[in-house]
């Protein structure tokens, strides 16, 4: 006879109380930074912190003068992978905050 066998997942789910359950949320929160900032005062902050022009940093970065002159005035909504080239030099990854702040 066959043992059915549930995955981690499934078992972790159904055997967590309410009060458990409520308690990993808050933790997961907990991880998620509290600030906030725009993207395009972040980059020219960046930017300026490195003592670049924008032709050096857009070079530096790999992408084109024109895109990040956009990003930096504020009116180029980005593609995922070209904020990770703006971001690397300083060892920046996208990820989630809460929309609560």
């Amino acid at each position: 006879m066959t043992e059915k066998r549930s995955s981690p997942l499934q078992r972790v789910h159904r055997n967590l109380s309410k009060p458990e359950i409520e308690k990993l949320r808050e933790s997961v929160a907990s991880l998620v930074p509290p600030s906030s900032a725009q993207i395009s005062e972040l980059v020219k902050t960046m930017r300026l912190s490195t003592k670049r022009s924008q032709a050096e940093y857009a070079l530096l970065c790999g992408v084109s003068l024109r895109v990040l002159r956009q990003v930096e005035s504020g009116k180029l909504n980005l593609q995922t992978e070209t904020l990770e080239k703006l971001l690397r030099p300083f060892g920046y990854r996208i990820g989630i905050v809460s929309a609560s702040d």
